[in-house]
């Protein structure tokens, strides 16, 4: 399923205070990157997050999931990337500091 524009547009929205927020097409999603740093993604209508194992706990307690494709007769899941719940953007003072979290995990590697 393709982003939709709106979409796109409110999660930009919502990460701008952490800098400049750009996005461009991966993986049949977007990446979004701040000040050209990749550290999220949005495939399907959701986001997700870079993770570190700090992080990507703290984002499995709120009710994240670890993003997973299929890939011919397995499931491959991809741990570094961790969903964020609907009600994190629908609060962008709750979403802001996971997202700064994930920022720092991305200028780190």
């Amino acid at each position: 399923m393709a982003v939709t524009p709106q979409f796109r547009d409110h999660i930009v929205d919502l990460l701008e205070p952490l800098g400049p927020i750009d996005t461009r097409r991966m993986f049949g999603g977007l990446s979004i990157r701040c000040e050209g740093r990749h550290f999220a993604m949005i495939i399907a209508e959701t986001l997700y997050l870079t993770a570190d194992e700090d992080l990507r706990a703290d984002l499995l307690a709120a009710g994240g999931k670890i993003f997973s494709y299929a890939k011919r007769d397995r499931v491959v899941e991809a741990p570094r990337l961790v969903s964020v719940t609907e009600d994190l953007l629908e609060e962008p003072d709750a979403l802001l500091p996971y997202a700064l979290r994930s920022l720092a995990v991305a200028r780190a590697s």
